[in-house]
């Protein structure tokens, strides 16, 4: 068995609401750069990664340029040997970045793959621990006035969720503080509540933050400053008083590898699509586990939420505020507050190709 064929298109998805966070200013699209791999039995797999509006070309060129000739011809079946063939080929100008996106969509691809071949469910062939992960709905609202931010409270309560996120890093501290005093009010003590800041602060600015901010009862602050200021990270996670949440920006598992080391995390959260795929996400869970922390993700849930169920240190998926649900014949099923895991082959996943084609800004490269 070996790879014949691998496919590489380019999608800008445009926001139905255009929202913020404070790392990175307006958001109205997002690009999705999507791999599709057949294999010599005629067996298919699909993988994908989402980046900024604007980067996905530079990650689709190095799947087209680069990746494609380090996969092709080769077993699909040796998903291990063929990530750190194309990770290592790739040292010097890699180590995070582009690559880890782009080797992230082949790699998904792979495993997806493998379980539609084996008709397992990636949860299953990851270790298959519990299908049902606990979700919270991962709002961002930071552009939004309070009368909107408290309506988007609603919805995810009605929604079922038990568990909601909100944005952090408006111009003064007060207003910070303010708006989550009113989320606070609306949802009462039984409804978690997590915040973001996206890197608003400086270690000081944090500090402020941490103190004015502990008596809500949060269950995490997230990124509250760069993300790799991991001797920053451990003074607030010593002295601040609220737990962390860190790593959607951290693109390697050496990177999480130091800030567990420095001891600047609560809830460790990997992104597959920015941190190289499926398979060194498993391995800072794993790494999360052995250091007695709980672990969480970042975006991409319709994958993200088989990743979770395999692991026992499960802690919360992340509902985004944006997703691909409306391209999807079988988006994810939330239940009770809890995401389910589903029981078809691979991920799972069938994207209506046909809809997503209206958003396509550059042509796919076949190879093979």
């Amino acid at each position: 068995m070996k790879i014949d064929r691998i496919e590489t298109s380019l999608h800008r998805i445009p926001l139905p609401v255009p929202v913020e966070a404070a790392s990175h200013g307006v958001m109205r699209a997002f690009d999705m750069v999507a791999v599709q791999l057949t294999d010599s039995d005629s067996g298919t797999g699909c993988g994908y990664t989402v980046l900024n509006a604007g980067h996905g070309a530079g990650a689709a060129a190095v799947i087209d340029n680069a990746f494609a000739a380090g996969v092709l011809g080769e077993d699909p079946r040796r998903i291990e040997w063929l990530w750190n063939r194309l990770w290592r080929s790739h040292h010097y100008s890699g180590r995070g970045g582009l690559v880890s996106f782009a080797i992230a969509a082949v790699d998904t691809a792979l495993w997806d793959l493998r379980g539609r071949r084996l008709g397992e469910p990636l949860w299953r062939l990851l270790g298959g621990y519990r299908p049902e992960v606990r979700a919270y709905a991962g709002n961002i609202d930071l552009n939004f006035p309070m009368a909107k931010l408290l309506d988007g409270v609603r919805a995810s309560l009605a929604a079922g969720y038990r568990s909601i996120k909100m944005r952090l890093g408006r111009p003064g501290l007060h207003e910070d503080v303010e708006r989550v005093r009113a989320v606070r009010e609306l949802v009462g003590r039984d409804i978690e509540l997590m915040a973001d800041a996206n890197e608003a602060w400086r270690v000081d600015q944090a500090m402020r933050a941490f103190r004015a901010l502990g008596e809500f009862g949060l269950v995490w602050i997230e990124e509250p400053i760069r993300p790799d200021d991991f001797a920053g990270y451990a003074h607030l996670r010593a002295h601040g008083g609220v737990p962390i949440a860190a790593g959607e920006n951290l693109h390697t598992v050496a990177e999480f590898t130091a800030l567990i080391a420095a001891g600047g995390v609560d809830f460790p959260e990997p992104d597959l699509t920015t941190c190289g795929g499926i398979t060194p996400w498993m391995k800072i869970a794993r790494l999360a586990e052995a250091h007695g922390l709980p672990v969480t993700s970042h975006g991409a849930h319709d994958l993200h939420v088989h990743l979770l169920a395999a692991c026992p240190n499960a802690a919360y998926l992340e509902v985004h505020g944006f997703g691909l649900g409306d391209y999807m014949a079988s988006p994810l099923v939330i239940r009770d507050g809890m995401a389910v895991a589903p029981d078809r082959p691979g991920h799972g996943i069938e994207f209506d190709w046909e809809r997503l084609a209206a958003h396509r800004v550059a042509g796919s490269v076949t190879t093979g």
